[in-house]
């Protein structure tokens, strides 16, 4: 029997507050290149929710930011397995949440059961890259619950940790305001929500009756600022305090102006181009390899980000700790391949449409300007198809045969990969444009590599499944983008490494002013 959470207060408090605590600031303002109209962690698990859900909500266990693999107690003091499929936590005493209600078992069961059980298909994304394998939440006590998963898992730890099981206020969740949850999100954080204008802002403040230590701001306002230039402008003439995804060409203009800095980072995340293999065109699968071994990986990273991001091997990041397998690859630039797969699919000369959201991924345009040239080279026809973020959009339109996607290590372990992508409950398979059963060993491989009983055993599974994706080729891996943040030269912070891409360390003890 395993048992979690024992820590005395010192340990904690040392663990946590690892640097020094900030200067007070009045507010700070932050640019960045995306902000979604909603902000609902029981539905929404796109990268530009992530700083905002980081600094709103609490989970049961904490990760260490900084430090892969160290859980921590959070709205869970401590936590045993009572057997192979059940986790016990004691609640923390005294938690408020932003609406004034204290929180207890109840707000845990409310929170969490409706992705586990999927009662609202809303709620598939979370429940397909993460909460499948969960059967329901018990409540013991006023302060203890069970947590029942369907089948033994090695991930509960890293999966009740994340920010889509967060902890909401039950009296919240029953108030009959559900399709309004996203513009007024309650949760037990640090900051609480002042104010959302949807696509637009997000004016955050500081939560008085947090439970932990002290937001180090009274305000935090993330914009948004889609181009990369204007980002920088707003930084330099001090209209905002940090700017997010600063790529290696524009250095030079942070690095030359006095008062300001950067923080450089490449994150686990892959820009990826994902297949709708259902659609009569990209349902080939030699014309989507062929498509794959056009691709001239390192030229794109050296071309986009002067050769600082990291072209991909497999479906993994170093960041995966153990589970990490130096040994795959499985995306290689062959032109002379390419055109035997070609010459052997059944491609008629139709245009292969790139469907992409102009300025919502980094250098989105660029990259598929290029890959349309690659393509072209090869003798296959490519349109672009822009898609404006908020307008009209492709999640489900069938007609979509390629489009631009991203995918972020979610949790610390291979499947916090393929889980986010090619799960059978997930996003690409549920929306029809992959098809897990197309090859039967994919699922028999997937099995083992998500629940084998040892590292290796799930290590040697999920190099076998690459095996299996380089046949079905569903997505194409193009690059980890080398980015910056640029702010202020009086602010100071690291980059989580611990945690998924995009979260902002905004918390008390993460980030210093004017030290």
């Amino acid at each position: 029997m395993r048992k979690f959470g024992k820590m005395s207060t010192g340990a904690l408090v040392a663990l946590v507050m690892a640097a020094p605590l900030p200067v007070a600031a009045a507010e700070i303002v932050i640019g960045v290149a995306s902000v979604r109209k909603g902000h609902d962690n029981r539905t929404e698990t796109s990268n530009a929710s992530t700083g905002i859900f980081y600094a709103i909500h609490e989970a049961l266990i904490e990760r260490d930011a900084f430090q892969p693999g160290v859980f921590i107690p959070g709205l869970a003091t401590e936590w045993e397995m009572i057997d192979d499929d059940t986790m016990e936590l004691k609640l923390r005493e005294g938690v408020t949440f932003h609406n004034g209600d204290t929180m207890d078992a109840y707000d845990v069961e409310a929170s969490l059961d409706p992705i586990i059980k999927l009662e609202n298909k809303r709620y598939r994304n979370p429940h397909g890259k993460m909460f499948y394998n969960f059967e329901d939440v018990e409540v013991v006590d006023d302060m203890t619950v069970r947590i029942h998963t369907k089948r033994p898992d090695a991930l509960m730890e890293t999966l009740l940790s994340v920010r889509n099981a967060g902890i909401r206020s039950l009296d919240r969740i029953n108030d009959g305001q559900e399709d309004q949850h996203g513009l007024h999100p309650i949760g037990a954080g640090p900051y609480k929500v002042a104010s959302i204008v949807p696509g637009e802002s997000v004016m955050l403040e500081r939560f008085d009756d947090y439970w932990g230590e002290p937001a180090p701001f009274d305000k935090v306002t993330f914009t948004r600022i889609p181009e990369v230039s204007t980002r920088i402008t707003a930084l330099v003439n001090g209209e905002v305090d940090i700017v997010s995804e600063i790529p290696p060409d524009q250095y030079a203009l942070i690095d030359n102006e006095t008062g300001l800095k950067r923080v450089e980072v490449t994150y686990p995340m892959y820009h990826v181009y994902l297949f709708n293999n259902a659609h009569p065109v990209t349902s080939d699968v030699k014309l989507r390899q062929a498509l794959t071994h056009a691709i001239d990986y390192e030229g794109l990273v050296e071309a986009l980000f002067s050769g600082q991001g990291m072209a991909p091997g497999g479906m993994q990041y170093k960041q995966v700790g153990e589970t990490y397998n130096p040994d795959l690859d499985i995306f290689n630039y062959d032109l002379e391949r390419a055109r035997e797969l070609l010459a052997e699919s059944d491609y008629g000369g139709e245009d292969v449409e790139i469907t992409i959201y102009p300025n919502y991924y980094l250098y989105g345009e660029l990259a598929a300007q290029a890959i349309q040239d690659m393509w072209q080279d090869i003798g296959v026809n490519v349109k672009l198809v822009h898609i404006p973020v908020g307008g009209l959009t492709v999640d489900k339109d069938p007609g979509t045969m390629v489009r631009n996607w991203s995918i972020p290590m979610l949790y610390g372990d291979i499947m916090g990969v393929m889980d986010n992508a090619l799960t059978e409950d997930g996003w690409a398979s549920k929306r029809g444009y992959f098809d897990p059963y197309a090859d039967p060993r994919w699922l028999e491989y997937y099995e083992v590599a998500r629940f084998g009983q040892t590292v290796e055993e799930r290590k040697e599974a999920y190099a076998k499944l690459h095996d299996v994706f380089s046949d079905l080729a569903p997505l194409i891996a193009l690059y980890q983008p080398a980015d910056s943040y640029a702010m202020r030269a009086d602010i100071d912070f690291e980059i989580p490494t611990a945690l998924r891409p995009f979260t902002l360390p905004l918390r008390a003890g993460q980030i210093t002013v004017g030290e």
